[in-house]
């Protein structure tokens, strides 16, 4: 199977010979309460800023993170989305042999290949490690970075900070590149992440708008790593890469308090909800994790599953070409509490 991002029914659209039609997409993992209404308020204020150039720095995303995670900007790396700096990174850290825990997002190991680079595979078990940090200190021996999700898309597991600056100070001369994406759907997000101004010096953290905030059209994410970090990456990076409007957007995010409380309630309370119905269900096999989607295992022909829910206008994200899934895997994003409800009744 050629690689489907979420987002794209259309595909199965055409496998199964059904008929186009609207769908509930469950297949994407963005917050189901769409942007902030802050978002919404300024839009047609930001209209005049189309016609002058941005700050070639990006000045509106630092200022996001230098108010909302307390770090001078000197440690931050403004970007297109967080995708625009996987790339940056995989073409320009210092490292040969790149290691890739997995199964993972699928670009780690497609920006990791086109920047020549030789990618080393650690396979986890989806249902748990009884010793993580054994397994990746023993597998980073032979490689110069590693790639991690914070949590891990799409198994939704989180390893913990303490685990991760252990493995940085015993592997000192080794890149520890995290995706912390999903970070901010933590109810104790603030204690977790490693965006901070006391980042271990051999820490990469890549960090996006687009998910948290319900904005993935407009593309927002940083780096945040050491100041002499951030320097070396910006001199390898093209300009004006973060436009006006993600400008204006991200200073105005800083603010929205009460929409993350909102946000950070919200998914939990229906993660645990769909979790606990998935668990009364024969057929399927949830794995607990602490995002803002669920992976599971499907008992059955997994093909017949995604047809059907189609034809019930239900998409979600097969997960079988994830490199790492042996199985009949599928992931659900959350969505508001009706649409989790239809998709509870379908699915038990």
């Amino acid at each position: 199977m050629k690689h489907i991002h979420g987002g794209s029914p259309e595909y199965y659209f055409k496998k199964f010979g059904i008929p186009e039609r609207d769908v509930i997409d469950f297949s994407v993992n963005i917050n189901p309460l769409g942007p902030p209404r802050i978002v919404k308020e300024i839009w047609n204020s930001i209209f005049h800023r189309i016609c002058y150039y941005p700050e070639i720095e990006g000045k509106g995303v630092k200022e996001f993170y230098k108010r909302r995670f307390d770090i001078p900007e000197e440690f931050i790396l403004p970007g297109n989305g967080s995708t625009e700096i996987i790339y940056l990174i995989a073409r320009e850290i210092p490292a040969k042999r790149i290691l890739i825990l997995k199964p993972s997002y699928f670009d780690y190991e497609r920006a990791t290949i086109l920047a020549g680079k030789e990618v080393r595979s650690l396979y986890l078990d989806p249902f748990g490690c009884k010793d993580i940090e054994k397994e990746i200190s023993e597998a980073l021996v032979k490689a110069d970075a590693v790639w991690i999700g914070r949590p891990n898309n799409p198994i939704g597991n989180l390893i913990p900070k303490e685990v991760i600056r252990d493995i940085s100070k015993r592997f000192p001369e080794k890149w520890i590149v995290l995706d912390e994406a999903f970070i901010q759907f933590l109810r104790d997000w603030e204690d977790e992440t490693l965006i901070s101004s006391d980042i271990p010096r051999n820490v990469l953290v890549i960090h996006s708008l687009t998910k948290f905030y319900s904005i993935p059209g407009i593309r927002i994410g940083a780096l945040i790593s050491r100041p002499e970090n951030i320097s070396f990456f910006s001199s390898k990076k093209e300009p004006w890469t973060v436009n006006v409007i993600a400008e204006e957007v991200a200073r105005r995010l800083s603010s929205c308090i009460e929409y993350e409380k909102k946000s950070i309630s919200l998914v939990e309370r229906e993660r645990i909800r769909l979790y606990e119905a998935f668990l009364r269900s024969d057929r399927i096999i949830p794995i607990p994790g602490v995002a803002n989607f669920i992976l599971c295992k499907y008992n059955g022909n997994l093909d017949e599953l995604l047809m059907d829910l189609l034809k019930e206008g239900i998409y979600i994200r097969d997960c079988r070409n994830f490199d790492g899934l042996s199985g009949n895997f599928f992931r659900i994003g959350i969505r508001m509490p009706e649409e989790n409800d239809r998709l509870i009744s379908k699915l038990t």
